[in-house]
């Protein structure tokens, strides 16, 4: 089901399709990031976002683009750029790491900007946000770098007086990206969403202390209403139960295992229809051998009506092959 602009959502582009896009949808564009190699695009309320993460299959760019089905705005407060729309805020940021300084204190200052910024404008709800740094499982100062950001995500959580539950946590996902600095973007809305666990999965921020000081914070999926329809965000998913990852070296069933739990997802949600419905995906993959077999299996599972995009990046986890966000709307309303 094609995307107008007069719906709010999202789309997947190639570099062919993206510039004849943004003009038909003028002026209720939230929001783009590119991955892969950074092509000139026209002008949108905010300068597009770039992550560099290898596209898979053979296309050098994939370009996310969210639009609303209300006029959009630019804002802008304290060096962060976003556009809002009367329901939603979209911004982004991106912090260099300087020598001496570490992942975790990054984590904990874009965050402090974020919770500024969200509450400046009265978007107040974080619903869904996305992070990328270079070397994600590398150790620093003794401790894997995504745990370091799980720390500073936490402490600035704690900071601004925000509980680590269902009701104040957003759907999120964190990735390596190839090279570049801590860039976050990030969905705010004027009312909070329905968080939706996965029952085969402990809650993420009940993670023990195995998997570092402060557990990661982001609830499995959340449900929203959004210009109309509804609206569901698949944090990024791979092949945990409980909180183990399970099939170590063993990407099929990985991937068996990571659609299990998103299909556990959907089945929670009450108006999932595949026929009715558009779904997204995001595919990250950590070996590039892997790609044609986990491709047949996402069809498998959602046929060719779902448009998915695969990206070659290194995991949260260094025993998880891969990892699979998504978004899920239903305007049949």
């Amino acid at each position: 089901m094609p995307i107008s602009s007069k719906q709010f959502g999202l789309a997947y582009l190639d570099a062919g399709e993206i510039g004849a896009y943004l003009e038909r949808n003028s002026g209720h564009v939230l929001s783009v990031i590119g991955f892969g190699r950074e092509v000139t695009l026209p002008a949108t309320a905010c300068a597009p976002l770039w992550v560099d993460i290898p596209v898979l299959g053979d296309k050098q760019s994939s370009f996310e683009v969210w639009t609303s089905n209300d006029p959009v705005a630019a804002c802008e407060h304290k060096g962060i750029c976003g556009t809002v729309d009367g329901k939603v805020l979209f911004a982004s940021l991106t912090l260099p790491q300087r020598a001496g300084e570490t992942l975790e204190s990054l984590a904990s200052q874009a965050y402090m900007r974020i919770f500024e910024f969200i509450d400046h404008f009265d978007y107040c709800n974080l619903l869904r946000v996305w992070h990328y740094f270079p070397q994600i499982n590398d150790d620093e100062n003794g401790l894997e770098r995504y745990r370091g950001f799980n720390i500073g995500r936490h402490a600035a959580f704690v900071a601004n007086g925000r509980s680590i539950g269902e009701e104040n946590v957003p759907a999120a996902s964190a990735l390596g990206s190839n090279s570049g600095s801590l860039t976050i973007y990030f969905m705010a809305g004027k009312h909070p969403g329905r968080a939706v666990e996965n029952p085969r999965q402990v809650s993420a921020f009940y993670y023990p202390d195995q998997f570092g000081p402060k557990s990661p914070i982001f609830v499995r999926a959340l449900s929203v209403t959004l210009g109309g329809q509804d609206c569901f965000f698949i944090s990024g998913t791979a092949s945990i139960v409980g909180y183990e990852t399970l099939h170590l070296g063993d990407t099929e069933k990985q991937t068996a295992e990571t659609l299990l739990n998103i299909r556990t997802l959907l089945q929670q949600l009450p108006h999932y229809d595949p026929a009715q419905g558009r779904m997204l995906l995001k595919v990250y993959v950590r070996h590039e051998h892997d790609l044609a077999m986990v491709q047949d299996k996402v069809n498998a599972e959602f046929g060719a009506s779902c448009k998915a995009v695969y990206l070659h990046s290194n995991i949260c986890r260094s025993d998880l092959l891969l990892e699979i966000e998504g978004a899920y709307f239903n305007d049949a309303r």
